[in-house]
């Protein structure tokens, strides 16, 4: 079982930059001096917007790791309980990700830039 897992991570962990060079890098610059209020606005959504695909990427993994868990978990409750609360944590997560996807627009309808 060590040896399968060992080959699975080695073979994960070579082919994982293969997939990271495949995606484009977003076209978003982040403009050098800020000189209204709509460039703050501007900056603010740019970092929400990479934030919000990293924490998309990290709940992804963590549900992943969930699934694997409680597939090797053997029924043991011990097991399917911690694989229960990686995936309870992932999904708030992702809750919290988008929540705050939705503070930046909720701050440009109050500020009346939507």
């Amino acid at each position: 079982m060590k040896k399968i897992l060992s080959t699975l991570f080695l073979t994960t962990l070579l082919t994982l930059p293969t997939v990271g060079l495949a995606i484009t890098a977003p076209t978003t610059t982040i403009p050098s001096p800020v000189t209204a209020a709509g460039d703050i606005i501007t900056l603010i959504d740019n970092v929400a917007n990479w934030l919000f695909a990293i924490l998309l990427s990290v709940a992804l993994l963590f549900i992943l790791i969930a699934a694997f868990q409680f597939l090797t978990s053997g029924g043991d409750p011990a097991r399917v309980s911690s694989a229960r609360g990686s995936l309870m944590y992932a999904l708030i997560g992702l809750g919290v990700a988008f929540l705050a996807r939705g503070l930046v627009f909720l701050v440009k309808f109050v500020l009346g830039m939507a």
